[in-house]
């Protein structure tokens, strides 16, 4: 497996090029915007101070069993404990789209507790019935924030939407890198299906 980052900025893109696929993976962190060159993660592994939660679940227990005699108290704590860990367990660490050749591509995100992957979530749209990809724009918040889509076959003759890296959003340079490579993929299995049509292979009877 061949690894590059060709974009200095951003380090937190990488491709993955194997002799059967290649994947463009964004993780979830970035460089400050600053040029401090600090790191800035959104998906955050489980800390030293993470250990204090059980033992203070130890301590207070006992006075919440003295203190709340029916099972509502005993409920929310449990629900809050049952919240704080799935919420951990839960966090994007990356997301990616893999281009897989004569087959089509997968859009896939990775979420769990950094850096152990838990749960996968994965889209595949192939080639036939992809139709294009886009760079569009929408409004997040305050900000205004670019997006790669890919267009295919929907239902009833429509298009349908998939955005990659819906999650992680990144920024507009990796965007563009990712958009030109999907293109050129694109236009490479193209060209056999154009041929094929223009020049039909005969058939001896």
């Amino acid at each position: 497996m061949q690894r590059l980052q060709p974009l200095q900025t951003h380090p937190e893109f990488s491709i993955f090029h194997t002799g059967s696929s290649h994947e463009y993976r964004v993780e979830n962190w970035h460089l400050a915007r600053n040029g401090s060159g600090v790191v800035i993660r959104h998906a955050t592994p489980w800390s030293w101070k993470y250990s204090f939660i059980p033992l203070m679940i130890s301590v207070s227990w006992p006075k919440v069993l003295s203190t709340f005699t029916g099972p509502l108290a005993r409920i929310i704590l449990c629900l809050a404990a049952i919240f704080f860990i799935w919420t951990r367990c839960t966090q994007v660490i990356h997301e990616s789209v893999i281009v897989l050749p004569e087959h089509g591509i997968q859009l896939e995100t990775h979420k769990g507790l950094p850096p152990f992957t838990l749960f996968i979530n994965r889209r595949f749209v192939p080639y036939t019935m992809l139709r294009d990809i886009v760079i569009n724009e929408g409004i997040k918040r305050w900000d205004i924030r670019y997006y790669l889509v890919a267009l295919k076959e929907g239902t009833a003759g429509g298009v349908a939407l998939d955005v990659c890296f819906p999650s992680i959003l990144p920024h507009f340079p990796i965007l563009l890198q990712v958009y030109r490579d999907l293109h050129e993929f694109i236009a490479i299995q193209q060209v056999p299906s154009t041929l094929s049509q223009s020049h039909p292979r005969k058939i001896k009877l």
